[in-house]
Formats: structure tokens, C-alpha cells, sequence
């Protein structure tokens, strides 16, 4: 009678969940990240919360929009557009909308008409000006890794284990700067596939002045794009100065997502 013998069940890779590598794999899937994730438009949804104790006064604000999100190699930054059509139920009738803001001055140029677009439907005191979903992945970008202190919180188990990191920023430049040009440190967490690099959530908070602000962004998957995107967005805020203290909470969600034409760009 022949035997066969069965052949060995293959030893499964043993996959580095180490900070050092973590880190390493994050910073290639997020240089590959910001290429792929270029010039996208996304439907975006917010809901705004602001909270007075002292003067127990309560404002809520809820807007719908288009949302236009790319990375400036050349900058080493992020930006984003919102394109705000309805608040609260009312259409915005005197809508800029993205195309057109893009076409007027080349994007490295935009900062200050960005701004002022992006803020015009805000409510609260607080200035938001870096609330881009995808701003925790500057944190491992390879250019500003350096700068960042990394830790090991957990591993979640299984065939492609996700690595918790703490991370703490202890050089300049920061990746935020005050409005005096004062260093503005961050950290905060991020969740990484320790297999692929990938990014699933990050959250980065800092302090600036008598305000205390975190954002936290979870992404997932997206067949149209084959990449995965943030999905919801969550911000808070909080200012104090006497006894006076007021508190932003905003969630915002996405999807949608598509290719914006780049033929409208200018330079």
C-alpha cells in the first residue's frame, strides 16, 4: 500500500508588532496613502454642538456639503475645502462651490481663501483651522516621524494584528504653530495594521492657549476607491478662561467618495 505522507502545515510569518516597525510599515502605507488619496470629493455631513455651563446656553448647528480633500507633496501638508450647500435644513443659495475656488489661484496659494470658506458656517469661538480628517497621518509620515516619540499601548490578535501606539510630539517644528509662531505639541494614539501599515483611527490633541482640542477620524473601507477613507470625524473643544468655559463638539461623517477633476486646476 502507498502512503503519502501529508505534507507540514506551513508556519505562519511572525509579524513584527514592535513600535519601531509599526511605525516604519504606517510611514510607507501613508506615503503611498497621500498619492492615492489626491484630489477626492467626498459628501460630508456635520452636527456642531456648542455648550455655554455658566450661562447654560446651548447652540447646534447641522450643515451638508461636499467636502474636496488632497496633499501638497511640496508642503508636507494636507488641505481640504467644504463646500457647505445647506444648514439646518435651508439651501445655501449664494454657494461658492469648490470648482470655482480652486480655479482662482493655484492651490499652494489658497490658504486664506480655504480658511475663511471653511469657517464661514462654524459656531463657537474657537478658530478651527486644522480639522482635515487625515491630519493624525502627518504623525508617521516619514518626514516628520523624527520628530515623535512612539509607544506600544496594544496588540489586538489575530492573522494580521492591529497595533494601538501612543505617540508624543518633542521637537520642532511642530506640526501646529500658534499665532505668535509658538510651538504647539501634540499626541494622542493611532491604530495600525501591523501586516499592511494601514491606518484605522487616529486621534491627536493639543493644547493652544485656554484651548484644549482633540480630533479622532476612523477610516474604512471604500470599494469605488479601493483605499480606505475617513468615514466620521470627531472633534472637541474646549475653552476656558475665568470661570468661563465653552465646549465644541462636532461629528462629521462621509461618504461618496470620488475623483475630482484636476483638469480645473490651474498650476
Amino acid at each position: 500500500m502507498l502512503v503519502v505522507a501529508a505534507p507540514h502545515a506551513q508556519t505562519p510569518r511572525k509579524i513584527d508588532t514592535s513600535p519601531q516597525a509599526v511605525v516604519a510599515a504606517a510611514g510607507a502605507y501613508v506615503n503611498t496613502y497621500q498619492r492615492d488619496m489626491a484630489f477626492v470629493l467626498a459628501d460630508e455631513v456635520a452636527a456642531q454642538h456648542v455648550a455655554q455651563p455658566l450661562l447654560d446656553r446651548t447652540e447646534d448647528r447641522r450643515t451638508r456639503g461636499e467636502f474636496f480633500l488632497t496633499y501638497l507633496p511640496n508642503d508636507g501638508v494636507w488641505i481640504s475645502v467644504r463646500d457647505v450647500r445647506e444648514v439646518d435644513g435651508v439651501v445655501v443659495k449664494d454657494a461658492d462651490d469648490i470648482r470655482s475656488v480652486i480655479q482662482r489661484a493655484p492651490l499652494s496659494r489658497l490658504g486664506s481663501v480655504i480658511a475663511e470658506k471653511n469657517s464661514r458656517f462654524n459656531i463657537g469661538d474657537v478658530r478651527r483651522t486644522f480639522n482635515e480628517p487625515t491630519f493624525g497621518l502627518l504623525v508617521v509620515n516619514p518626514f516628520n516621524q523624527r520628530r515623535f516619540k512612539f509607544d506600544r499601548v496594544s496588540v489586538t490578535a489575530g492573522l494580521s494584528p492591529i497595533v494601538t501606539l501612543k505617540f508624543t510630539e518633542r521637537d520642532r517644528p511642530t506640526l501646529i504653530v500658534g499665532t505668535r509662531g509658538e510651538p504647539v505639541y501634540t499626541h494622542g494614539e493611532l491604530d495600525v495594521d501591523a501586516t499592511t501599515g494601514r491606518v484605522q483611527r487616529t486621534r491627536i490633541e493639543m493644547t493652544m492657549g485656554s484651548v484644549k482640542a482633540s480630533i479622532a477620524t476612523a477610516y474604512a473601507p471604500d470599494a469605488k476607491l479601493d483605499l480606505w477613507v475617513p468615514a466620521v470625524m470627531s472633534e472637541h473643544y474646549e475653552q476656558t478662561a475665568g470661570e468661563r468655559r465653552q465646549t465644541i463638539s462636532v461629528d462629521t461623517e462621509y461618504s461618496n467618495y470620488r475623483r475630482f477633476d484636476t483638469s480645473v486646476i490651474i498650476k
